[in-house]
C-alpha cells in the first residue's frame, strides 16, 4: 500500500510540473476558493507540502526592539541573513491584502438566492456581460475579453491596451458605468452626466475610441499620468472627475496592481492630499454623490438630479450591482492598514502580528514630521534647509534599516508621507522610499507610474495627454 501510495503521489507531482498554468504564489498555503483563482493558478499537490513543512527551518523571528538613535549598534549579520531568509520564504505568506470580491451583491437576499441560480454564460456577441453571486465565498468572474469585445475599438481587446498603457486592469463596475452612460448617451457616453459636471476620464477615453491600438506603441509612458492629479499616488487610478472648482475626481483605489481595486475613492486636488473613501464600487461613489448634490441644489437644478439618480438606481437593480457604501471588502481591509499615512486612506502591506515583521513605526510622529517638510519648503536659505532635511535623514536611516529586517511597510509609508506633503524638495527621498518598499513589496508597476508622475507632475486640472 506504501508503495502504491507513493507512485501515486509521484504521479501527482509530475502531473504538478507538467501543468503548464501559473505557479500559485501562495502555494499549498492558497485560501482562495474562487474557482476562476484555481482554473488560472496551479497548486502544489500534498507531497510536495510536506516537502516544504520539511525544509521549513525557521519557526518564528521576533521583533527587534525599535531602533535607537545610536548609530554603533547595527544587527548582527547573521541575524540578518536569517531574517532575509524568512521573509523570502515567507513575503506572500504575511496577511495578504483582501482581494475585491467583484461579484455585485443586492441587499435582498431573496432575489439573490433566485437570481444566483441564472449565471449568464460568458458570449463574445453578448452586449455586456453581468455577474452572478453566490452566496458561498466561490466567485465567479465574468469573461472581461467578451466584454471588452463588445465595447472595444476598431475590434481590439480593450482589457489588453488599459493594461498596456495603465498597468492595472478594471474591475467589471467599471465596464458597467460605460454601458450604463451610453444609455444615457450613445453618441456621447463621456459626457453623458455632464449636468452635474461628470465626466469619464482615463482609461475611459480607450473605451470611447480616443486611444487606440497605434497609441500604445510609442511613448507609452504618457498614459501612466493620462489624467493623473497632483496628488494622486500610485494606487490610485483617477477615472471620474468632475468641476475644477475644488478639483473634485473619483478613482479606484488598489493597494496592488495584482489586486482588484478595493473601493473607490475621492480627493479635491485643489485643496488637500486627502483621499476619502467612497464606495466598492463607481455606482455606489456616484449615488453618495447625488445624494449631497440634491441637498444643495436649487429648485431648477433638482428635478435633473432626481431623474438621473433614479436611472441610476433603477440600473443598478436590474443587473443587480450593489450600491453599498461600506462593504465587507472594504471593512476587511481598514483591519488591515497599519499606517493611516498623510493622506489618510492608509497602506497595507504583508503583516505578521505575531513576530510583528512587515511593518515599525517611523521614527518621528505626524506632527513632527509635517513640522521637519515644512521647514524644509519654507526655508530661506540652503543652510537652514541642509538643517533640517538632516532631521529628514535620520528618518530615513532608520527606515532604510527597518526595511532590511523586512518591516517594509516603514519605507512605504515614508514615502507616501514624503509624496503627500506636495513639497518639491523632498520628491527625490519620496522616490528613494517607495523604490525600497515597491521593489520589497514586489509592486513594480506602483514603481513604474511613481517614477514617470515625478516627472511631469502638475497641478491644476487639465491632465489629458491626448
Amino acid at each position: 500500500m506504501s508503495t502504491m501510495s507513493s507512485d501515486n503521489e509521484d504521479t501527482q507531482f509530475q502531473v504538478y510540473k507538467d501543468d503548464p498554468r501559473i505557479p500559485c504564489q501562495y502555494g499549498v498555503k492558497c485560501y482562495q476558493k474562487n474557482p476562476q483563482h484555481h482554473s488560472k493558478y496551479k497548486h502544489p499537490p500534498k507531497r510536495d507540502m510536506m516537502k516544504q513543512k520539511a525544509e521549513k527551518t525557521i519557526t518564528g523571528i521576533k521583533r527587534k526592539k525599535p531602533i535607537k538613535e545610536d548609530k554603533k549598534k547595527k544587527s548582527p549579520k547573521k541575524k540578518l541573513q536569517k531574517i532575509h531568509e524568512f521573509c523570502e520564504r515567507h513575503l506572500h505568506d504575511i496577511s495578504p491584502s483582501p482581494e475585491r470580491n467583484d461579484n455585485i451583491r443586492n441587499s435582498d437576499e431573496d432575489e439573490d438566492k433566485n437570481f444566483n441560480e441564472k449565471t449568464e454564460a460568458s458570449d463574445k456577441n453578448a452586449t455586456i456581460v453581468q455577474t452572478s453571486l453566490n452566496q458561498s465565498n466561490h466567485s465567479l468572474e465574468p469573461d472581461k475579453c467578451s466584454i471588452a469585445a463588445n465595447i472595444s475599438t476598431s475590434n481590439v481587446n480593450v482589457e489588453r491596451i488599459i493594461k498596456d498603457l495603465f498597468l492595472v486592469e478594471m474591475p467589471v463596475d467599471f465596464f458597467q458605468f460605460y454601458e450604463f452612460c451610453k444609455s444615457l448617451s450613445k453618441n456621447n457616453p463621456l459626457m453623458a452626466c455632464k449636468s452635474i459636471c461628470l465626466k469619464l476620464v482615463g482609461p475611459y477615453d480607450i473605451l470611447d475610441g480616443k486611444i487606440k491600438s497605434a497609441d500604445s506603441i510609442n511613448d507609452k509612458e504618457k498614459y501612466l499620468v493620462h489624467w493623473r492629479y497632483y496628488y494622486d499616488p500610485p494606487e490610485f487610478q483617477t477615472i471620474i472627475k468632475f468641476d475644477d472648482k475644488d478639483g473634485l475626481h473619483f478613482g479606484y483605489w488598489r493597494d496592488s496592481v495584482n489586486e482588484k481595486p478595493v473601493f473607490v475613492a475621492k480627493n479635491r486636488a485643489n485643496i488637500d492630499c486627502i483621499f476619502e473613501s467612497v464606495a466598492e464600487n463607481i455606482f455606489g461613489a456616484v449615488d453618495a454623490y447625488l445624494q449631497d448634490k440634491v441637498k444643495s441644489a436649487n429648485p431648477f437644478e433638482k428635478t435633473g438630479i432626481m431623474r438621473l439618480h433614479f436611472q441610476l438606481k433603477n440600473f443598478a437593480k436590474q443587473h443587480k450591482i450593489t450600491l453599498e457604501k461600506n462593504t465587507v471588502n472594504m471593512r476587511s481591509r481598514e483591519r488591515q492598514v497599519v499606517a493611516r499615512t498623510f493622506h489618510k486612506a492608509g497602506i497595507v502591506v504583508p503583516y505578521d502580528k505575531k513576530t510583528q515583521l512587515g511593518y515599525r513605526d517611523l521614527a518621528a510622529t505626524d506632527n513632527d514630521l509635517q513640522k521637519i517638510l515644512k521647514q524644509i519648503e519654507e526655508a530661506g536659505t540652503s543652510d537652514e534647509r541642509k538643517t533640517s532635511f538632516v532631521k529628514l535623514d535620520e528618518i530615513v536611516r532608520l527606515a532604510t534599516i527597518a526595511a532590511d529586517e523586512c518591516d517594509f511597510g516603514t519605507c512605504l509609508e515614508l514615502g507616501h508621507d514624503l509624496f503627500s506633503n506636495g513639497g518639491v524638495h523632498v520628491q527625490s527621498t519620496a522616490l528613494q522610499m517607495l523604490s525600497i518598499a515597491y521593489t520589497y513589496l514586489q509592486r513594480q508597476e506602483l514603481l513604474q507610474i511613481f517614477k514617470v508622475h515625478l516627472k511631469d507632475r502638475k497641478k491644476g486640472c487639465e491632465l489629458s495627454v491626448i
